[in-house]
This record gives C-alpha cells, sequence and structure tokens, in this order.
C-alpha cells in the first residue's frame, strides 16, 4: 500500500488525488495501487474522479467516528457527506450527453383568458 503525491500537474493519480483532497499521507483515504487501478478502467477524467469520490465516500463509511476529548469533537460524518455529494453530482453530470438537462422550474401560473388581446 504505496502512497506518492507531488503536485496536481505530474500524472493522472496525483490529479485525482488533489480534486479529492487526498494529499496527505497520514490521512490516505485511497493507494496509489486502487488509484492506479482505477485510472486503466476508466479513460474520461470525470469517470474516474466520479468513482475516487465514491470510493472515498465508501471508505470513510467504515472509519467509527471518534469520541470527545474534552471540547473537541472529531467525526467522519462532514467529511463523508462531502464525498458522497461529490460523487453524486458528477455521476448525475454524466449522466447527460451533450445537452445539459432542463431546470425544472415551478412557478404560479399567471396566465388568463385574453390576456395577449390587442385592444
Amino acid at each position: 500500500m504505496s502512497f506518492t503525491y507531488t503536485g496536481p500537474s505530474s500524472s493522472d493519480r496525483d490529479k485525482i488525488r488533489f480534486l479529492c483532497g487526498d494529499t496527505v499521507q497520514v490521512e490516505m483515504l485511497l493507494t496509489d495501487e486502487e488509484l492506479d487501478w482505477i485510472i486503466g478502467q476508466y479513460p474520461s477524467e470525470e469517470k474516474r474522479l466520479a468513482v475516487a469520490f465514491r470510493q472515498c465516500a465508501t471508505l470513510l463509511t467504515k472509519k467509527p467516528n471518534k469520541q470527545k476529548l474534552g471540547p473537541q469533537e472529531e467525526t467522519f460524518t462532514d467529511r463523508l457527506s462531502y464525498y458522497k455529494e461529490q460523487a453524486d453530482r458528477l455521476e448525475k453530470g454524466l449522466g447527460y450527453s451533450g445537452t445539459p438537462p432542463s431546470p425544472e422550474y415551478q412557478a404560479e401560473k399567471v396566465f388568463e383568458k385574453g390576456m395577449m388581446a390587442n385592444v
């Protein structure tokens, strides 16, 4: 289980690490081997990133929340929700081919009979 990170512009692996925020070895979520597998499986950068975010979220669900130590408390809930939201956003964007989704407007209807009549 190796970990390397030299900056976002040096390799595809480092780009994914940078965009996921997995840049500190002590708090590593994905190993180099796992990232290399993702890169080999998915040619699209967006899909790679979506899979990496989903995997990070999956790994965080397995970590227990830490207890309070005085006034400080450390939990993984915020990080987990962030990774889930990012994965959902990327996966939703990948579901559309070329044409973005239409926004879902909800407004009150203001039309009435004869409103376009030229008086």
